[in-house]
């Protein structure tokens, strides 16, 4: 750390070491000048004004000021080696010196030269020098491309505008692809909101543009908003400042024009700015779900953005586990002979690419934390086959859904397990090799060494023997960061074919369905590093702290690990070069172990604002369950869902509580290298801080648990009060069929006296109209000779007697029709059998097709479509020679299921029973194809419901 009081150093001979990047070698100058005298004081003043600076993740000017501390209050003094952000180097590199040329001849020697970098010392164009600092062109036409998309209002009438940062990365990306913007990218993970939901995807991110954003924010060009996305998620957005338009108002046109070009969209939509939507699309050829990004423009015109394609580059790999972790001396394989290959391969980069940093002897281990236990760790050892005379062998998550047929398809690409050594309840270690097919020309021999430990830490291990044609001693971040890609996406795919369906269950709930794209630790091992600099010279805001980001995320702090080792950590991963790696895995190791749960903290914390959203939800569609008759049926899928997952967070949690007990954190190391290493990793207080934020999880989902009870208890005072008005209206309905029952009952009893009457005015009339006496004609002779005069004239009332015994014959034979009427509709046979069998929907309705319908029913809901059919069935053959059924079906078009079947038989003239008539029945259906499982049934596998046999009274 620089101290005030160099300012009072005798006079003395100064010798400055300038590194040379052409050569790397570096070259002594000894000179004493005024010139480098008000250099060195000035340098020297802005450290005592600066300070050491540790850098965080908020790049914020209001923090860039201030003295580095660490957690416990260390002001880094008695840290040997430790580093932050050294506030001369920090600012020189980042050109934020407000340094002019005849104040520091030397400056440009320490600023920035490269790329998308800002540039200080002599001025070739008027227009870079705004603000005391010259500026680069990327950083103009960057500024230019943000003031298109988004600027500030300048009256109280306008609207100002903001541009997303992840549409402002797929913009820079195509001004890169189209040479306009000469930055760098690498692919890197991003989350990505819609809809209310986050899904990750690999982006090809440049972090050159990333740091040149930093650099216009930090010089007030742009502004910077943050918010939140509707699950939660932490959304940037940017817009250019007042202050930005001033020095916009300097560009030249020819960059404008150059922007121009790629912002807009081509003939004949020339005058409309491109604008990025992301859809979420189905890979036909992999059978997934992808996330791609579109240019659009007004008028029709869209283009999809290779953003998202991931560059591949061939490599070759071996296997790679720390000592640490092995449990016995199985060797590893060893690919170094095959290095060669990789140089045979191809790669589809698009872009050229400018290497800062080179690596030699890497290993990587990519780290995860997934819920495992004693239990699981039994079963997999069991599944691999660990304790087998021949270990190990091909292995796929596909389930077998139909063991005894002769042939099992799976797809192309499995995963070949090679078991080194396990402990059957605690670990086991095994190298994977990946047989993934991979795009033409592209060559990748790809071996994994894998660590699956009780305590849910996941190793994937992996030494890097050359890519493309860079040998083992000669490995660029920019190649490995697209090798990390692969690594991450194949170890998720072999994780899960060896995970249990539980554990799949778990990571599913957590990532929201995303499980497959989760972000994991990267943790970088390599013998040496070019250049070899001192630890803050690699947090230079410039192209080393740029090609680091590529790999471990932002930086957080580099160190000095003895006087060979350099360790610098990353919020995503971390490096550590020298020749004595190997010295510190145990630290090192424990250091993953506790950042991976973190990682896996942090998405639970995420999880838990998803949860407490559903909750609020269920809350407001309790408080509204009268506006909408669906948010009942609706509450209780909402509840069950809610319920499930707040019972998996609780055993994740109780998880993660257990493998935190269970580890330890050692002493302090007495030699110095090892103290300082475990210094810098702070492992007492990391272990402190997940626990303490895994035991604030416990309490979140204690409180959602509570809530979830309340709200259970809310939604059955609602069924209640359902039930109460069902039986209220059961109850009024029941008197009402009371009282029309009496009321039948009554007006039956004067029906059938009426009926009577009628009959007898029918006898009478019959009477009349035999002598044709209503039809006002003369009395017949035979009227008058048979009747009236031997009857009517001789005895008295004898006419009428007869017309009385008449009428009572007449009303007697009436009589006797109507209940042969009425007996001829009693006698028949009521079938109703509950099948649930499932039926070929399609079929159904071409058997449908030939049946003469009477009646046709439906009724649609959101999840079946059920459909009733009554027809009368005329084939007197087929059943049994006798009267055929009247038949009715209810099925669901939808799912495919015949629900139940209604026969109406007259049983007076057939002699088929219940079960005759569904053997018939379900022949029929099994001879059009209709029934897929048919077996000949039994009368007792039938739930026969409202069967009635009515017999003569």
């Amino acid at each position: 750390m620089l101290s005030s009081s160099w300012l009072s150093m005798p006079p003395c001979n100064v010798v400055i070491f300038t590194t040379l990047r052409q050569d790397n070698v570096s070259t002594p100058t000894s000179y004493w000048t005024p010139g480098l005298l008000r250099s060195l004081a000035l340098m020297l003043v802005s450290a005592q004004r600066f300070g050491a600076v540790r850098r965080d993740d908020d790049d914020d000017d209001e923090d860039e000021d201030n003295i580095g501390l660490d957690e416990s209050g260390d002001d880094g003094q008695n840290l040997p080696g430790r580093t932050g952000y050294s506030g001369v180097h920090a600012r020189a590199s980042a050109g934020l010196l407000q340094v002019k040329e005849e104040e520091h001849p030397e400056a440009g020697k320490y600023g920035r030269s490269e790329r998308g970098s800002i540039a200080r010392g002599s001025v070739d164009d008027d227009w870079q020098e705004f603000d005391d600092i010259k500026w680069s062109e990327n950083h103009a036409k960057l500024l230019y491309l943000i003031s298109k998309y988004a600027y500030p209002a300048r009256t109280g009438n306008e609207k100002e505008t903001w541009i997303r940062e992840i549409p402002l990365l797929v913009m820079i990306y195509e001004g890169i692809i189209a040479g306009v913007l000469d930055f760098d990218y690498a692919p890197v993970s991003v989350l990505v909101s819609q809809n209310g939901v986050s899904k990750r995807c690999f982006m090809n991110v440049t972090q050159e543009g990333k740091s040149a954003i930093d650099d216009l924010r930090e010089r007030r060009l742009m502004n910077g908003l943050k918010l939140s996305s509707e699950d939660f998620q932490p959304v940037s957005c940017y817009q250019v400042s007042f202050h930005g338009l001033d020095f916009l108002e300097r560009i030249p046109q020819k960059l404008r024009s150059d922007v121009d070009g790629f912002i807009y969209a081509p003939k004949p939509y020339q005058n409309k700015l491109l604008n990025v939507i992301m859809r979420r699309e189905i890979n036909e050829e992999e059978d997934e779900e992808v996330q791609n990004f579109y240019l659009v423009a007004e008028g029709g015109y869209e283009r999809i953005s290779g953003v998202t394609d991931i560059e591949d580059v061939s490599y070759v790999s071996s296997p790679f586990l720390p000592l640490i972790v092995r449990t016995g001396e199985k060797a590893l394989r060893n690919n170094s002979h095959r290095a060669s290959e990789a140089a045979s391969g191809e790669s589809n980069i698009k872009d050229e690419l400018s290497e800062a940093i080179h690596l030699a002897n890497v290993k990587i281990l990519v780290g995860e934390w997934i819920p495992f236990g004693p239990n699981q760790i039994v079963a997999l050892n069991e599944r691999l086959g660990a304790m087998d005379r021949c270990q190990g062998g091909l292995f796929t998550s596909k389930i077998d859904t139909d063991p005894t047929s002769t042939q099992f398809q799976v797809p192309t690409g499995l995963t070949q397990v090679r078991i080194l050594d396990y402990d059957l309840t605690h670990c086991i270690n095994f190298e994977a090799e990946i047989n993934y097919p991979e795009a033409e020309g592209i060559v990748q021999i790809e071996n994994f060494g894998m660590h699956l430990n009780v305590d849910g830490t996941i190793l994937y291990g992996m030494g890097i023997e050359a890519i493309m044609e860079r040998k083992a001693d000669d490995i660029s971040l920019d190649m490995l960061s697209r090798l990390l890609v692969d690594v991450q996406k194949d170890s998720s795919t072999i994780i899960n074919d060896l995970l249990s369906a539980y554990q799949r269950a778990l990571l599913s709930m957590v990532f929201c369905n995303d499980e497959m794209n989760r972000c994991k630790y990267n943790l970088v091992l390599c013998e040496s590093i070019d250049p070899k600099l001192q630890c803050e010279e690699y947090i230079d805001r410039g192209d080393n702290e740029n090609e680091l980001k590529q790999v471990i995320g932002d930086i957080q702090s580099a160190h000095n690990v003895g006087s060979d080792d350099i360790l610098i950590l990353g919020r995503e991963g971390l490096v550590l070069a020298g020749p004595n790696g190997r010295r510190y895995e145990k630290l090192i190791l424990l250091h993953l172990s506790l950042l991976v749960r973190e990682m896996f903290v942090r998405v639970f914390f995420i999880r838990t604002y998803v949860l407490d959203d559903s909750l609020k939800r269920i809350r407001k569609m309790i408080l509204e369950h009268e506006k909408d008759p669906n948010n009942v049926p609706k509450l209780r899928i909402q509840l069950n869902d809610t319920s499930r997952d707040i019972i998996l967070l609780e055993e994740i949690i109780s998880y993660l509580l257990e493998s935190l007990n269970s580890m330890e954190v050692p002493a302090m190391p007495e030699d110095e290298a090892s103290a300082t290493l475990f210094k810098a990793l702070n492992l007492s207080n990391m272990k402190r801080d997940v626990t303490h934020r895994v035991e604030d999880l416990r309490k979140l989902v204690h409180g959602a648990q509570n809530e979830l009870q309340n709200l259970s208890s809310m939604t059955e005072m609602i069924n209640t009060k359902q039930l109460e008005e069902i039986f209220r209206n059961v109850e009024s309905n029941t008197k009402y069929l009371v009282d029309g029952s009496g009321t039948n009952e009554r007006a039956s009893a004067s029906l059938e006296v009426m009926q009577m009457m009628l009959a007898g005015m029918l006898a009478f009339d019959v009477i009349d109209h035999i002598s044709g006496g209503t039809l006002g004609l003369s009395t017949p002779w035979w009227v008058e000779q048979w009747i009236n005069q031997p009857i009517v004239a001789k005895f008295p009332f004898l006419w009428f007697a007869l017309n009385l015994l008449w009428m009572l014959l007449f009303v007697y034979g009436v009589t006797k029709f109507m209940r042969h009427l009425s007996d001829l509709s009693t006698g028949f046979l009521t079938l109703h059998v509950r099948i649930n069998a499932k039926i070929n929907v399609e079929k159904m309705e071409m058997f449908l097709s030939d049946k003469r319908i009477d009646v046709t029913d439906t009724i649609e809901e959101p999840a079946l479509s059920i459909k009733k059919v009554a027809w009368q069935e005329r084939d007197r053959i087929l059943w049994a020679g006798g009267s055929p059924p009247k038949i009715e079906v209810a099925y669901d078009a939808q799912n495919g299921f015949l629900l139940t079947v209604l026969f109406t038989l007259d049983k007076k003239k057939s002699s088929l029973d219940e079960d005759g008539l569904m053997r018939i029945f379900t022949a029929v259906l099994a001879e059009h194809g209709v029934l897929e499982d048919y077996e000949p049934p039994r009368t007792a596998l039938y739930d026969m419901e409202d069967r009635g046999d009515d017999k003569d009274e």
